[in-house]
């Protein structure tokens, strides 16, 4: 799953640097998304945690399945496993690339995305655009990490 994830983080960054690309940010943030879940999912199998979704009819426990394939914990699943303090800066970071991927999936129109400020992925890392702790006003109305 490792090497899967690394993959997957290759091919996010090749899109992202591709200026032929159309759509190559929302392709960095859909392959992204996906490097994290595949590491999260190898970190937890060789921690042997069940990172299944399980059903529950009275005392009886089954797995979910989708397709006949046991129903796997999502992103967002996993990062509350791994890191349960929400001030942990990768969660957070985490939280809010989960966010733009909801963004950006197939169903919305792109101009979520576009509408977002430019210095918003400074801000989510802590990291200031103009000075010191401010944060450029863009940001102060809509960064969730503020």
């Amino acid at each position: 799953m490792v090497d899967a994830s690394r993959d997957e983080a290759q091919l996010a960054v090749r899109l992202y640097n591709d200026p032929a690309e159309a759509r190559s940010f929302e392709g960095f943030v859909v392959h992204m998304h996906l490097a994290w879940l595949y590491l999260l999912h190898g970190e937890f199998t060789r921690d042997s945690v069940d990172f299944r979704y399980w059903r529950f009819h009275g005392r009886a426990r089954r797995v979910e399945r989708i397709d006949g394939e046991p129903k796997r914990w999502d992103l967002a699943t996993c990062v509350r496993h791994r890191w349960s303090d929400e001030k942990e800066p990768v969660r957070a970071n985490l939280a809010f690339f989960i966010g733009l991927r909801k963004r950006s999936s197939p169903v919305s129109s792109g101009s979520e995305l576009r509408s977002l400020p430019a210095c918003v992925f400074r801000c989510s890392s802590g990291a200031s655009p103009i000075r010191g702790s401010e944060r450029c006003a863009g940001c102060a109305r809509s960064c969730p990490l503020r």
